[in-house]
């Protein structure tokens, strides 16, 4: 195929560039299109798909592949038996391959060991998650599940769509043609995590029958023995098997039984088994076996380790850490520290490094124990998420405004910057996003605000989603007013961030009806003037920052955001001067109330406008003094769009190379920072142009596009003219002159570069009006160059 014959010639030289006529030799030979730039520019964009590859000045560059994911938990060490099903397995060319069986029988053990024995096959990664679904607590949804795949694949969080067939596409797009092994844990069907893509395998366990399945039976007589020899359980022959017959010959509960045997006479251990307390609620073969173990290893525990054991059953997520088991419990980290170590050496807790999980079947005969206990200790926990959550949001999203902090009896983490913050908003994404669904009010609405700047700047869409709405229904239920504001404020940012503009009209319309105060209504309509401008609607929009500047006229940190936002659309309608006199006046109030983030803002907007206006020596003195200011504040990281203008005004100036620096350091930090909107300003100055309108219309980001097109369209008349009547359409009047222009150049129109130069005139556009002179003046007179006599 001619799309492998380009990826083979681009990665002979990875990291670096072959020419274009190389690459058309590689792949066509002789046989040469007629058009063979733009055939080759058609198959690089099929690569994109999967790989990344850079347009060059003179041809492309593939960036070599990041090392795949490798997400596989440990290996059992005292694994015995299973040779047959794993040799029938290992041996298998399914692309699914289905292990299935009741709970304890060992599925998830054997589909860990089969991993490992075949993860050499798959040198571009393994993917693993555990789906939860057969737990108590809620499921992981195939939309949360691609999600983190794609993640894990290497598609920033804000690439990741929200439309769950979207998702499916770029999940096999990632995958085909890569050896990736994904290993699926209690799932509950084959579901589309199932790639079906040539050369990936996936690993899928079950208590549900499955096609192609291969159905666990429990383990045979010298496995069960072999089982007992690894875990150094001694004693008579007939008590031996005694044991394997009463533990109904499943490895969960000989492992069980084990922890609990270990330091016991074993005759003894089987006298209590065969009289304990059988439990049979589940009803399924072998089940009683295993609760009995649960009950003897139960009852030997230390009251104070009994008690931790029921209480960790109410935790919602599908682990838990140190800090997690204090709030739960409401002891100190010391003392739960001290009761989880006996749980872990009893069997009842699995540990991971500094996370522990409680296996499904432990956790349901937990949660049966727990009684009247649960409630407050869920709400020990919550109260600690919400704590915690509105501190990290403090430190690491000091610009997202939030609900007040509710009043709470349990302290929560303390962080001491910003980095820390994020960085437990990261190892606790999953079990909070979890902790929403599942809380009573007002805990998840408050928890779900805190959340929102992490989630929704970060890109998780689905989570994003997931949080609000449970937030949202929690405030609907309780009647709660200023909660159902927040969360409707939530999903207009998201609905707006997604492109959806009308969806985020009408969140921001309804919050505003809700809105009790005039601060809260000053926000939201702010927030609806910003949609308003994204959609070209400037009238409207200032109507609605208007609107928003009376309601917050004494709020100084609101009115310093408006007054930027004010500026924002008064560039939009090419009202330069006056978005800089806006901007003058932010950085003059913000600098009387000490609002250092805003003071950087400001100055970055300043010198966006000046370069704007052509005066680049301006520009460059605001935009660096950002970039320093910037450079202070370890919680506000907006320097790639301060790094994304310096370039542009490097390359506006003819200094080209500074240029390519700037904007790979942009591009390199909007990435950091899933800031996808740079990225594409960054890619236009580095003139890797159609990745830049690819991504553009991915993200929904006209002007980014349009920027990208003023590039392509200066040799291509009709491209010129259509990107004219869209820029017209959408009413961005900074780049109309451009545009304009731009259909000039193509068609050496004279009429129409006189057009633009007096438009850029009226404007100030200056670098615009010196183009378009220089174009006038190159050109011969219209009547050929002849004169009178």
């Amino acid at each position: 195929m001619r799309i492998d014959a380009l990826r083979q010639a681009l990665a002979a030289r990875p990291g670096r560039p072959v020419s274009f006529d190389e690459l058309i030799d590689a792949i066509w030979g002789a046989e040469r299109p007629a058009n063979p730039k733009q055939a080759l520019r058609n198959l690089v964009q099929r690569l994109r798909a999967t790989e990344q590859v850079v347009t060059e000045p003179g041809g492309y560059r593939l960036v070599p592949r990041k090392p795949g994911p490798h997400q596989l938990p440990a290996d059992l060490p005292d694994f015995v038996g299973r040779e047959e099903e794993l040799t029938a397995l290992a041996d298998s060319d399914a692309s699914v391959l289905a292990i299935t069986g009741p709970p304890g029988v060992g599925k998830t053990a054997l589909a860990i060991r089969l991993a490992h024995r075949i993860r050499d096959r798959f040198p571009d990664g393994q993917l693993h998650l555990d789906l939860r679904g057969f737990a108590t607590g809620p499921a992981v949804t195939v939309d949360q599940a691609l999600g983190r795949f794609l993640r894990a694949l290497g598609v920033s969080p804000a690439n990741v769509p929200l439309d769950r067939d979207e998702q499916i596409a770029l999940y096999r797009s990632k995958l085909r043609g890569r050896r990736v092994l994904i290993v699926l844990d209690n799932a509950t069907e084959l579901s589309p995590l199932v790639p079906d893509v040539k050369g990936c395998t996936a690993i899928v366990t079950s208590r549900n029958e499955l096609a192609g399945q291969i159905r666990l039976d429990v383990l045979a007589d010298a496995e069960a023995r072999a089982l007992l020899d690894r875990l150094k359980i001694g004693g008579a022959p007939q008590d031996r098997a005694e044991l394997i017959r009463l533990c109904a010959h499943l490895p969960l509960a000989l492992r069980i039984a084990a922890t609990h045997v270990a330091d016991r006479h074993l005759p003894d251990y089987l006298a209590e088994l065969r009289g304990g307390d059988r439990l049979d609620a589940l009803e399924i073969e072998g089940d009683a076996a295993v609760r009995a173990a649960f009950a003897l290893s139960y009852k030997a525990l230390p009251d104070d380790a009994q008690r931790l054991f029921r209480l960790l059953s109410v935790h919602p997520g599908a682990d838990f850490d140190l800090p997690d088991t204090a709030a739960l419990s409401g002891l100190s980290t010391e003392d739960a520290a001290r009761r989880l170590d006996v749980l872990v050496r009893a069997g009842l807790v699995q540990q991971a490094g500094e996370q522990f999980a409680l296996h499904d079947l432990i956790r349901l005969f937990a949660s049966e124990q727990v009684g009247e206990e649960g409630p407050p200790a869920l709400r020990r926990l919550l109260s600690f998420y919400t704590a915690t959550t509105s501190h990290a949001a403090e430190l690491a999203f000091t610009a997202t405004r939030r609900l007040d902090p509710l009043r709470l009896d349990v302290e929560g983490r303390v962080f001491t910057t910003a980095d820390e913050a994020r960085g437990w908003f990261d190892a606790k994404r999953a079990a909070l996003v979890t902790a929403v669904q599942v809380a009573p009010h007002p805990f998840a609405s408050h928890i779900a605000d805190s959340l929102r700047g992490y989630l929704v700047y970060g890109g998780y869409r689905t989570d994003s989603m997931a949080v609000l709405t449970a937030g949202l229904l929690s405030a609907r239920a309780a009647g709660d007013a200023v909660c159902e504001t927040a969360m409707l404020n939530g999903f207009g940012q998201l609905h707006w961030l997604l492109g959806a503009y009308d969806e985020a009209l009408k969140a921001y319309g309804a919050a505003a009806r809700l809105a009790t105060s005039d601060l809260m209504k000053g926000t939201l309509f702010n927030n609806m003037g910003l949609v308003r401008r994204d959609l070209g609607d400037l009238t409207g929009a200032l109507a609605d920052m208007r609107e928003a500047r009376r309601l917050s006229s004494d709020e100084p940190a609101l009115l310093v955001t408006l007054l930027i936002n004010l500026a924002t659309v008064h560039g939009a309608r090419a009202e330069l001067r006056k978005a800089i006199e806006h901007l003058d006046e932010a950085k003059r109030l913000s600098e009387e109330h000490g609002f250092t983030v805003k003071i950087a803002i400001a100055d970055e907007n300043i010198g966006v406008a000046h370069r704007e206006l052509g005066e680049y020596d301006q520009a460059r003195r605001w935009l660096e003094a950002a970039l320093e200011g910037y450079g202070k504040l370890e919680a506000y990281k907006n320097d790639p769009n301060v790094l994304a203008n310096l370039a542009g005004v490097a390359a506006e100036t003819g200094d080209h190379e500074q240029a390519r620096v700037l904007a790979r350091r942009s591009l390199e930090a909007a990435r950091e920072i899933n800031d996808v909107r740079v990225e594409v300003e960054a890619l236009v100055v580095l003139e890797d142009l159609d990745a830049a309108v690819e991504l553009a219309n991915r993200i929904d980001y006209p002007v980014g596009r349009h920027k990208a097109q003023l590039k392509l369209a200066r040799r291509d008349p009709a491209l010129a003219r259509e990107l004219l009547r869209d820029v017209r359409d959408s009413g961005d009047l900074l780049l109309e002159a451009q545009a304009l222009l731009v259909v000039a150049e193509a068609t050496g129109d004279q009429d129409l570069a006189a057009e633009a130069l007096e438009l850029a005139r009226s404007r100030e556009q200056g670098a615009v009006v010196a183009r378009a002179e220089a174009f006038l003046s190159a050109q011969p007179p219209a009547n050929g160059g002849s004169t009178s006599s």
